[in-house]
């Protein structure tokens, strides 16, 4: 997960929003590049190209991304053309995405949908009652 490796499209350009392990952040973060969480993150996160959550950082809130890599806790609905959840991450919330890598040990608590038509924004899915 080499997040700032050399090669990366930060010299493109390209933004990066980090919130660090010092950090707690409580709010709508709306990111049009890609975003790192060490810290504490208490809202949404959205429309984000990559969004990547260490071992010690916790997003409480819906996450939509293009890209989404899990080392860490997301409590809240995902959303995500691919969604790679690491061996210590826990996610609890519903999950829509085009793709998904959990590696052994990762936890997930919710209703999956993987693949079929493009992911929409989970957190405005309803349940139908029949």
């Amino acid at each position: 997960m080499s997040f700032l490796k050399k090669d990366s499209d930060f010299a493109s350009g390209e933004h990066f929003s980090i919130v660090s392990a010092e950090c707690y952040f409580q709010g709508t973060l709306s990111v049009q590049g890609s975003l790192r969480v060490d810290g504490k993150l208490e809202g949404s996160v959205d429309n984000a190209r990559q969004v990547i959550i260490g071992e010690g950082g916790k997003i409480t809130g819906d996450v939509s991304a293009q890209t989404i890599v899990c080392g860490g806790d997301i409590e809240g609905n995902v959303c995500a053309d691919m969604l790679e959840v690491l061996a210590k991450a826990s996610i609890k919330g519903d999950i829509r995405a085009q793709k998904m890598i959990v590696e052994e040990g990762g936890r997930i608590e919710g209703l999956c949908k993987i693949g079929g038509e493009e992911p929409a924004d989970v957190s405005q899915d309803e349940p139908e009652d029949k």
